[in-house]
């Protein structure tokens, strides 16, 4: 569970939404404070765990400059 990406990207989703909703209030601001604390680990392990464990699942890029996935490269055109 801790090494799934879906899972660490909906937590800390989870963590920052609360975080932000605690901080509008003035009685539970210091909660808001207490979780800024433990923010930036939460955002290290998230960042973490999807590069580590986070898959790919589009083209590969191959010989070419640019990965487009969106567009063809006859769409593209020059810059």
């Amino acid at each position: 569970m801790l090494r799934n990406d879906k899972f660490s990207i909906v937590l800390v989703t989870f963590y920052v939404i609360v975080y932000v909703t605690i901080l509008q209030f003035e009685s539970t601001q210091y909660y808001g404070f207490i979780m800024l604390l433990f923010a930036p680990f939460l955002l290290c392990w998230m960042v973490y765990t999807i590069l580590k464990f986070g898959k790919y699942t589009g083209p590969e890029l191959g010989t070419e400059e640019f990965g487009y996935q969106d567009k063809s490269k006859e769409e593209l055109g020059v810059f």
